[in-house]
């Protein structure tokens, strides 16, 4: 059982003034580098000796999506002190601009053990709304590009919003992919459409420090975050495409 970690930006005004999207729906995601530590250094004292990794024998994994420039000016070299890895999912169409890594920083990340995949090349809000050749461009273009940056195969990409319709697996196994990383909560992990899919929990800026531990033992908080899962899914399909725009008003209300 590997619970896996979804993280975005870890925000250390010291090294990076801007990282990732800005706007409520993004800033709920960013993490302080003091809580980020907390949260390391709870997950390796619950798990003495354990690394994250992506199968069956770990008990946790660590996957960060955007892009962000934290990525390799913070998040790196906080895992870099503990000898840990962890998957970076990237927006191929900001690489380089202000807030996200750069070229070169995503071959730092390589050179250093992580692992790269694709967010797409946009970052549609509802992916599994286009049609469904603009699906497969968005995972075909994104995953060559990086595979031609990179010097190697790019085979894994997490979805945009988390939402993985068929469609979109689908498109994804047409465009190369093997393993696709989702939003929703849980620990089960298959195969459909021609792709592997994990599901992953989100990290959240307000989490409690021994919050990434109490997810990774015990099934009670995962169940929890499943039940919170399955009633925005209510609300997603009740709103349909208004549902970005409300759930960002509610949360500058909330803020």
């Amino acid at each position: 059982m590997t619970v896996v970690f979804m993280h975005h930006d870890v925000i250390d005004a010291s090294k990076v003034r801007r990282s990732g999207f800005y706007g409520a729906g993004a800033e709920v995601y960013k993490v302080t580098l003091d809580r980020f530590r907390e949260q390391i250094a709870g997950l390796a004292a619950a798990f003495p000796g354990k690394a994250p990794k992506l199968d069956a024998g770990a008990p946790f994994a660590l996957t960060f999506d955007d892009g962000g420039a934290s990525a390799t000016e913070v998040v790196a070299e906080v895992l870099a002190e503990r000898g840990w890895y962890a998957h970076f999912f990237v927006v191929t169409g900001l690489l380089g601009m202000p807030g996200f890594v750069s070229v070169s920083g995503l071959r730092a990340l390589v050179a250093s053990g992580h692992t790269i995949g694709t967010h797409t090349v946009t970052h549609p809000h509802r992916l599994q709304a286009l049609p469904y050749a603009r699906i497969v461009r968005e995972w075909q273009d994104s995953r060559e590009r990086l595979s031609d940056l990179l010097g190697q195969p790019v085979d894994c990409g997490s979805v945009p919003g988390g939402c993985c319709s068929r469609a979109v697996r689908r498109a994804a196994a047409q465009a190369g992919l093997s393993l696709l990383f989702t939003s929703e909560p849980t620990i089960r992990r298959y195969e459909s459409d021609g792709v592997g899919v994990c599901g992953r929990f989100a990290v959240w800026g307000r989490d409690p420090a021994e919050g990434a531990v109490r997810l990774a033992e015990r099934a009670y908080a995962r169940r929890m975050r499943a039940l919170r899962w399955q009633a925005l899914g209510v609300a997603k399909n009740a709103l349909g495409p208004a549902y970005p725009a409300v759930r960002e008003g509610l949360l500058r209300l909330r803020a």
